[in-house]
């Protein structure tokens, strides 16, 4: 994953090269980058829990599936 880090009038954006839409900002380039090391473990989180949520729901449609006789 390649980040990049500019320069703005207030501080430093750092962005994920092409990724546009994952972006964070500091007073500083060391901050700035934290700050998106932050960003990108609360997306990665999320994204776990949405896995965990359909296993569950999967699970739970398997466990009460009815079969029915032809």
């Amino acid at each position: 994953m390649q980040i990049t880090i500019k320069k703005d009038e207030k501080g430093f954006l750092a962005e994920v090269k092409n990724h546009p839409r994952i972006f964070a900002w500091g007073k500083t380039k060391t901050e700035a980058k934290k700050e998106l090391g932050n960003v990108i473990e609360m997306m990665m989180d999320y994204h776990l829990e949405q896995v965990e949520v359909e296993r569950k729901l999967r699970n739970n449609l398997e466990k009460n599936k009815v079969s029915y006789a032809l």
